[in-house]
């Protein structure tokens, strides 16, 4: 039921006049479901376009994104969002059976709810974005590992847990902080053989869904995913202090006190004999704590970054309701009794708020967008976008154009034009300052007939762009004085530009 109640909370943004649609896109999300519907087009990330990631989402997302060759590009991100919100509620499911099995009821059903109901992960599990998958994969891992017994039996629970651990690395860098938990979580001397089994088992998974695209193009594999996320300048919060405060925020009240309470419990039994759960405790404590320090390490932090948190966050949310609920009966049978009731309904009603102003979020500029673009632009025009979903809600992929890069990430491929030029930049604006970033994406516009460019690309461009682009196009859409992303149409449209 709980799984079911998840679903609903994040899908009913999507029932307003205008769909899916309707409701805000997040940048990443456009970045990840186009990378992955131009993949099924036969367009290979690394070698025809910049990804900073591991391919794994853009396998996953596969069921959805596929269809894009063949079905409206629009359609198919609807229904990818959808998607997501079920990734999301089978999620929940996952999080309450490690409570259930590990600690009792009144863990499953905090944990779940804890995992349910929070803020940053409801949004981000209402589209494509890594962290559905990636907790999906995490989660699952947890599960398969943790049920296994430690003497090596059932050999087959290792090798699923090793294909899941492979997945998670293969979706994002940071899953190998799951495959650090499985080998901490039980004592090498019973379980070597299954810790060794469950490292190579994820080493050949990683090698099987990466290998082929870092053998397409190797060094651009390495310079997307490895040396532009440790070179890049930093952005989103830079102050430690505000980003463990957000990591620790008062919107997830409850949540966060018991995952500290049952973080504080599984550190002072990891010293005491061993017992039926404690594999899972170490597994769930070493999750969060490298996380945490991921994300304080991080030279970019955006909170949305704690909706993969949330995954060892809410299973340690649920041990410390169970160890509380645990040494309430030394007061009486009515405080066991209510506490759980009582910690149900406070760990939604502390996020319920910031729950409500996701429900009420709508984006009305890019339904207006999508029509513009479908009966105004001619089909066969190319449409350059700064965001891949102001193209994607008139059912348009970025174009493929000769000579220059496939732009699915105008952000990433910006700053890394910038970092080619060897120089050091102290913030991503200082970045977009550099006439070392302008070349390539301008480069790119003058082979484009109509430019959405919106706040993102008068964010991105320099003066200087901005002003060689007032010189070249002509602002179509909306009209003066309305809001919305603005489409920009060549002067000499006629005419095919060359470089």
């Amino acid at each position: 039921m709980l799984a079911v109640g998840a679903w609903v909370l994040r899908v009913l943004p999507f029932f307003n006049r205008h769909g899916a649609f309707g409701y805000p896109v997040d940048y990443d999300e456009g970045v990840y479901f186009t990378a992955s519907a131009l993949l099924f087009e036969g367009l290979l990330p690394y070698r025809d376009f910049i990804f900073v990631h591991p391919p794994g989402a853009l396998l996953l997302w596969s069921p959805a994104a596929a269809l894009a060759s063949g079905w409206d590009a629009a359609t198919c991100f609807v229904l990818a969002r959808w998607l997501a919100a079920g990734v999301g509620a089978f999620n929940v499911f996952l999080v309450g059976r490690l409570g259930l099995r590990a600690w009792g009821p009144v863990a499953g059903l905090v944990g779940a709810l804890v995992y349910a109901t929070y803020p940053e992960l409801v949004i981000v599990e209402r589209g494509p974005f890594l962290e559905p998958v990636l907790n999906l994969a995490c989660l699952a891992l947890a599960n398969v590992w943790l049920d296994a017994p430690e003497d090596g039996r059932a050999s087959r629970r290792w090798l699923w847990a090793g294909a899941l651990c492979g997945l998670a690395i293969s979706v994002k860098v940071l899953g190998g902080i799951w495959l650090a938990a499985a080998l901490l979580s039980r004592s090498p001397r019973a379980a070597w053989r299954s810790q060794l089994g469950l490292a190579l088992m994820a080493g050949a998974t990683v090698l099987l869904l990466v290998g082929p695209f870092v053998a397409a193009s190797p060094s651009r594999f390495l310079e997307d995913v490895f040396l532009f996320q440790s070179l890049r300048p930093g952005d989103g919060e830079p102050n430690r202090l505000v980003r463990l405060h957000d990591i620790l925020h008062e919107r997830r009240l409850v949540g966060v006190g018991l995952a500290l309470l049952g973080l504080l419990v599984a550190l002072v039994r990891a010293f005491r004999a061993s017992g039926p759960a404690r594999a899972t405790e170490r597994f769930f404590a070493v999750a969060y704590v490298l996380t945490v320090a991921a994300f304080l390490a991080s030279p970019s932090y955006w909170n949305q970054y704690n909706a993969h948190l949330a995954a060892s966050e809410a299973v340690l949310a649920g041990l410390g309701a169970a160890a509380l609920h645990g040494w309430l009966p030394a007061r009486g049978r009515t405080w066991a009794r209510a506490v759980p009731v009582l910690l149900a309904v406070a760990v939604p009603l502390v996020s319920a708020r910031h729950l409500r102003e996701g429900l009420r979020a709508r984006a009305p500029d890019l339904p207006a967008l999508g029509r513009y673009l479908r009966h105004a632009v001619p089909a066969d025009a190319p449409v350059c976008a700064f965001e891949p979903a102001w193209g994607l809600t008139g059912g348009r992929l970025p174009p493929r154009l000769p000579g220059v890069p496939v732009v699915v990430d105008a952000y990433a491929l910006m700053l890394q034009d910038a970092l080619g030029s060897g120089e050091h930049f102290a913030s991503t604006q200082a970045a977009f300052s550099a006439s070392a970033s302008q070349r390539g994406i301008l480069h790119v516009l003058e082979r484009c007939r109509y430019v959405v460019l919106g706040w993102r690309g008068a964010w991105q461009l320099s003066a200087q762009s901005q002003q060689w682009l007032r010189e070249r196009f002509i602002r179509r859409f909306p009209a003066e004085g309305q809001g919305g992303p603005d489409v920009w149409e060549r002067r000499d449209a006629g005419v095919r530009a060359s470089p």
